[in-house]
């Protein structure tokens, strides 16, 4: 099977396994048919980003063993099943069931899947998982304004089914693209069992930080542009440079190195911290914001290229499942963090501490950096010592 046949696969994978950042959409009219409040149901996304968490580590090891179709088939019964049972939810409980854990876990398996293909392509990886991973991006931008659109027009339980309906559609055909054998086809015998190198423990690190100011802002867009009414400009801005970031930055990494462009990604996280750091509002905030959606969606592509150069082929799965529980830490913990700390000290605050977590990730950067010193190099890209 063609790479290019793979990767638009892949594609089609993440691009329909992104409900989940849809959930915001949603809410205002679960509110009305459950009776439900605001505090239990920002519980249902809670228990759905774990899960999608838990999907990608264990998906990325199942993708190392498994035929990606094989896994894309599985996605597609979770995510419709999830829906579904979005649908017919008649309390919170049915909805953690169908929304937290069947759909988040089921999505975090699509979207290990789909990483997994574009990493073990033979080359141009930058701009493969450049592709891929704005897939994922693209398909909450899209789905959030056209559901939304459908809930005022049929109601909740049609809007869901309607989604279901078309997410399962394009899963059947990413399940016909995407690999439907292993890629090794002996991947038990071949995998070490060596411990994660440095340079993947460096990179779970730097995914952390270096996500963390980003997720903090998708969750306090309207208060960091200075103004409530903002918000939704500034989490269009935020998701547009999500976007911007995700497609630009695979690509430049193939030309310029991934090292290198890891480590501009920490200036501009810097840069864009700053203005936020100093209180501004109003257009400068929205440019900083900008330019912390760009930083993050780079960062997401950036992360797992960056790990498939170091890892083994056959075991790129299970090592990018690890390196994303550092992005898995950063989304339960910095919006909470931030908000606590903004009670006390401000927003403004809050972001002067995150540019010493930005310091921390761009450390841990050159960190990957150093680790890469003495290892051979094959087309820009650092291949693997058998410790990973």
């Amino acid at each position: 099977m063609s790479g290019r046949r793979a990767v638009a696969g892949a594609v089609l994978l993440d691009l329909a396994v992104s409900p989940l950042f849809a959930w915001d959409v949603f809410t205002g009219s679960l509110r009305r048919d459950l009776g439900a409040g605001d505090t239990l149901l920002a519980g249902v996304f809670s228990v759905g980003l774990a899960a999608f968490m838990v999907g990608v580590l264990v998906g990325g090891r199942l993708a190392d063993l498994v035929a990606a179709r094989r896994l894309a088939l599985v996605t597609l019964v979770g995510t419709v099943a999830g829906l579904l049972g979005c649908a017919a939810a008649t309390s919170v409980l049915a909805l953690v069931l169908a929304f937290g854990v069947v759909l988040g876990g089921s999505t975090g398996l699509g979207y290990a899947t789909a990483v997994r293909v574009a990493g073990t392509v033979a080359s141009r990886r930058g701009l493969a998982m450049g592709l891929v991973v704005s897939a994922y991006a693209l398909g909450t931008a899209v789905l959030a304004p056209v559901a939304a659109a459908l809930l005022g027009a049929v109601g909740r339980a049609w809007t869901f089914v309607l989604v279901a309906g078309v997410m399962g559609g394009v899963l059947a055909v990413a399940a016909a693209l995407v690999p439907g054998e292993p890629s090794d086809p002996h991947p038990r015998a071949r995998r070490s069992r060596g411990r994660p190198g440095r340079a993947v423990v460096a990179l779970w690190a730097a995914f952390g930080l270096g996500a963390a100011p980003a997720l903090a802002a998708f969750a306090q867009a309207g208060a960091l542009a200075g103004s409530p009414d903002a918000v939704a400009v500034a989490v269009g801005v935020l998701a547009v440079g999500n976007v911007v970031g995700r497609l630009v930055a695979g690509p430049l990494s193939d030309r310029v190195g991934r090292s290198a462009a890891l480590h501009g990604n920490c200036a501009v996280l810097l840069l864009a911290c700053l203005p936020l750091a100093a209180g501004s509002g109003g257009p400068v905030a929205l440019v900083a914001l900008l330019l912390l959606g760009t930083q993050y969606g780079a960062l997401s592509a950036l992360v797992p290229a960056a790990t498939a150069d170091v890892v083994p082929r056959e075991r790129f799965g299970t090592a990018y499942g690890l390196v994303f529980t550092g992005w898995g830490l950063a989304g339960l913990l910095a919006p909470v963090a931030a908000a606590s700390g903004a009670a006390g000290i401000g927003y403004p605050g809050v972001y002067r501490c995150f540019l010493a977590v930005a310091v921390l990730s761009w450390a841990c950067v050159a960190a990957y950096s150093r680790s890469l010193h003495g290892r051979p190099h094959r087309d820009g890209d650092v291949v693997a010592d058998s410790d990973g």
